[in-house]
């Protein structure tokens, strides 16, 4: 009766004991089948990041185009009529400060070397009288009050002269020679953006029209059409992102600077600016350009890199890290997408580390494996 009993006994922990190297066994497999484990050079094709807690933005799209940037541009405007006799740059050429822009023929600067010319004449007849009378003065056949009105008369004359010769440097004539031609010169460095003028042209100084139009486009403005219902969603400061049809590879980065206080009656939008530097003047005036806007709130939320995660039957999962060089595949449930990020729902915690670069890569090798 003992041997049987304590046969009965081995066999229960026989039994009992297979049961727990079974259950070790399973458990261990389960885990393998949920979990991939990286060697160290996969490791290195990866980038691990928390995912946190970070302040929600709302993003919009706006259509824009871009403008001068008018703190730095020039517009010339005729201040002389006439007819245009040379035009020496082209659209787009740049130009350097006193660089001649063209010549005109006009009848203004004939008069004004004529009145130069006048008041040349008149201040030597002037300054011949006054030595004159002052040898008169001096000998005692001149009285005092003859030589002080010889000496009004030379200093009217010469400041006749010095505004004559003023008025005439001012547009452009040459006291040296008397061909009525003005010379039209930038008064900046930068490129030619506009030019309204060919030869033959006509010139009038009643027109409002910029015979050239000279700018650097080191900066450029960014003119965003925003709409009423999206008015509430900007303020100065916001950032923004520009994107355009001739470099749709390439983005440019800004703030907004100012908000239209006008609102468009008919298309209901509202101009918004953004300054850009453009240093390389890839971006030229009159480009079309898409513009998103980051509107910052107070509003935090649990996000992760949009890159992170892989879209899969549709659902989206990520590769949340178990310990170093081994992780797990979990369903994540997304709410809102801003700035490259996505709102976690479910399936992730603030503090959890997940593969953000390279995770198409960790979830194609948990697949096969």
């Amino acid at each position: 009766m003992k041997n049987i009993t304590f046969t009965l006994a081995l066999l229960v922990l026989s039994i009992a004991s297979c049961k727990k190297i079974k259950t070790e066994n399973t458990s261990h497999e389960e885990k393998r089948k949920t979990r991939i484990i990286l060697s160290v050079e996969q490791m290195k094709q990866i980038d691990v990041q928390p995912v946190s807690i970070v302040p929600y933005s709302d993003e919009f799209e706006a259509v824009g185009d871009i403008s001068f940037d008018e703190n730095n541009v020039v517009r010339i405007y005729p201040i002389v009529s006439g007819t245009v006799d040379k035009v020496n740059v082209s659209l787009g050429d740049y130009v350097k400060r006193g660089q001649l822009l063209a010549t005109l023929l006009s009848t203004d600067i004939t008069t004004f070397q004529r009145d130069y010319n006048v008041a040349k004449a008149d201040l030597e007849v002037a300054e011949k009288n006054l030595a004159r009378s002052q040898e008169l003065y001096s000998s005692g056949m001149m009285s005092e009050k003859d030589f002080a009105e010889a000496k009004k008369d030379y200093t009217n004359a010469q400041s006749d002269f010095n505004e004559k010769k003023q008025i005439l440097e001012l547009y452009g004539g040459s006291s040296e020679r008397l061909d009525a031609m003005f010379s039209v010169v930038a008064p900046r460095s930068g490129y030619i953006v506009e030019r309204n003028i060919n030869e033959g042209t006509q010139i009038r100084t009643d027109n409002n029209t910029a015979i050239f139009t000279i700018s650097d486009l080191k900066t450029v403005w960014i003119w965003a059409n925003v709409h009423e219902s999206d008015m509430g969603k900007v303020k100065e400061g916001d950032k923004v992102s520009v994107t355009t049809i001739a470099y749709p590879e390439k983005t440019f980065y800004g703030t907004i600077k100012k908000i239209g206080t006008m609102l468009d009656p008919a298309s209901r939008v509202i101009r918004v600016r953004t300054e850009l530097e453009n240093e390389n003047g890839l971006l030229k005036p009159e480009m079309f350009a898409t513009v998103t806007i980051t509107s910052q709130t107070s509003e935090k939320v649990l996000a992760v890199p949009t890159e992170s995660l892989v879209l899969e039957n549709n659902h989206y999962y990520a590769m949340r890290e178990l310990e170093p060089n081994s992780f797990e595949k979990v369903a994540v449930t997304i709410g809102k997408k801003f700035n490259n990020l996505a709102e976690v729902k479910t399936g992730l915690k603030a503090g959890d580390k997940i593969i953000v670069g390279g995770s198409l890569f960790a979830l194609t090798a948990y697949n096969l494996k």
